[in-house]
């Protein structure tokens, strides 16, 4: 993927899953979605870090062709979760725009560290 990565932080993804765990030493969150972008092609944002979800934690961000082969794979790291003690639960209010950016340096403090 080129550095200059799509921005769908403010838009309502075309799907989206988000799961925590929470007990004994782990209090977690795990989000797949996806979004299309203006060429057509689809992108699955993994995130994932600890709760509560203030946009930290970790990014990954893969281009598939199409809708079905983006979504098996997010149903795949979801279901990879579930295994390990995740739950579904539903999406805290407004999660996606809290996200920081990561890349670019107007994008965020000098001195905060970025994904």
């Amino acid at each position: 993927m080129s550095d200059n990565k799509p921005d769908f932080r403010a838009e309502e993804p075309v799907w989206v899953r988000y799961a925590e765990c929470i007990g004994g030493s782990h209090d977690k969150f795990y989000e797949v979605r996806i979004d299309m972008g203006d060429d057509g092609t689809f992108y699955v944002t993994k995130r994932w870090g600890r709760r509560p979800d203030a946009g930290g934690g970790q990014i990954k961000v893969e281009p598939y062709q199409n809708m079905n082969a983006a979504q098996a794979v997010a149903l795949n790291m979801l279901n990879e979760k579930r295994s390990k003690g995740y739950r579904e639960t539903e999406r805290p209010f407004g999660a996606g725009q809290r996200v920081r950016r990561e890349y670019g340096p107007d994008y965020y403090a000098p001195d905060t560290e970025a994904f």
